[in-house]
């Protein structure tokens, strides 16, 4: 098989513009094929867009390994076998985000080799349509969020999910609530609080009705504390983004989130994505997986077939951006349902259009917004 990389900057364009407009383009493409077809793959850049360390992975290591010394015959293989061959590196974050990437491309390979859709590939569907929330970047300031939803909302989203710094959620969401009385919204809180903190947050943002508040807690893999909160809060409790381990799921779902955000490009790709699908159906807790809302849609659309063929799947993230229809086959949106491609179609012919732009990419997470703001 042969392994082709891309480095890429997709911009993130939403109306109007967001605090993360120069943070969110950043993507990594593999290209997996053989003599018969080929698949499209992705990792999410993570850490601030730090995008050689997972290039390097796939470069130095996996390239070399499968293109000419190890005949890896399934996903299920190559995530196993990559796991092991790594795990002394940590197997998790940028590890299982470059092995992702690859491990997504060959299930789509595989689909074009046997011609058939993806969600066949995964155990055929269950249904044709996929219930989707509009995820929002950050903006600085309120005015900018109301012309944010009400576009979004004119799009046809009834669901949407807010990244407003944790100082300012409360003020953001009664501001849109006020506004907006007939949508549905979560909170993303990228893990600011402690322990108190986070239950006097949740106790206040009850009475706006919110459907989930995510990541209250820092740090996100405290289950202990995780556990405390799920067990006083008025408001569901999410997570997941962060997690890459069985092992961390599992103390997830023991902790008594009512959601948990699995991401088929961070944990090593669909192959441990349903291994945690099966562990959810198990503790009878819903998935809302994670797909970072930038304007790029390949993760999306294996998330999307996914989503297809599997009931524990409730809702799936989504961009509010501008996607560049010269570059993908989008999904099919309508009212807040989306019925996504078959496969992953990229013109390779203008990737070139979208060439890598190297600089700082800093998040402003979480209570670091004062501290980072330079890097904005």
């Amino acid at each position: 098989m042969k392994v082709e990389i891309f480095s890429l900057s997709i911009p993130f364009i939403t109306h109007p513009p967001s605090d993360w407009e120069n943070q969110w383009d950043v993507q990594l493409y593999v290209k997996l094929s053989d003599e018969e077809s080929y698949g499209w793959g992705e990792s999410l850049i993570a850490g601030s867009g730090i995008i050689g360390a997972y290039s390097s992975i796939i470069r130095e290591l996996i390239k070399p390994l499968i293109e000419e010394k190890y005949n890896i015959r399934s996903p299920f293989e190559f995530e196993e076998v990559f796991e092991k061959i790594m795990f002394s590196a940590g197997n998790c974050g940028i590890v299982t985000g470059a092995i992702s990437a690859v491990e997504m491309a060959m299930w789509g390979l595989k689909a074009r080799k046997m011609k058939i859709p993806l969600y066949e590939l995964f155990g055929g569907k269950i249904k044709d349509y996929v219930k989707v929330y509009g995820s929002f970047p950050r903006f600085s300031k309120i005015d900018d969020l109301i012309k944010a939803v009400e576009f979004t909302v004119n799009k046809g989203f009834d669901f949407i999910k807010l990244h407003q710094p944790p100082s300012t959620t409360l003020e953001a969401v009664k501001a849109v609530r006020e506004r907006f009385k007939e949508i549905k919204i979560a909170v993303d809180l990228n893990s600011p609080f402690d322990l108190s903190e986070a239950k006097n947050f949740a106790d206040k943002i009850a009475k706006y009705e919110v459907e989930w508040i995510e990541e209250p807690l820092w740090p996100p893999n405290d289950y202990f504390a995780l556990e405390k909160l799920t067990k006083v809060s008025p408001v569901p409790i999410a997570a997941g983004e962060n997690e890459y381990t069985l092992y961390g799921f599992r103390k997830l779902l023991e902790s008594g989130v009512s959601y948990i955000q699995p991401d088929v490009a961070k944990i090593g790709g669909i192959s441990k994505f349903l291994k945690v699908l099966d562990l959810a159906s198990s503790y009878g807790v819903k998935v809302a997986p994670h797909d970072r809302p930038d304007s790029s849609i390949v993760s999306l659309i294996y998330t999307l077939n996914l989503a297809l063929t599997r009931n524990e799947i409730k809702i799936v993230e989504y961009p509010i951006s501008d996607l560049p229809k010269d570059l993908f086959n989008e999904p099919t949106f309508e009212k807040g349902y989306v019925r996504p491609p078959e496969n992953i179609e990229i013109n390779n012919s203008i990737l070139n259009k979208y060439s890598y732009i190297n600089r700082i990419r800093v998040l402003h997470f979480s209570d670091l917004n004062d501290k980072l703001i330079k890097y904005g």
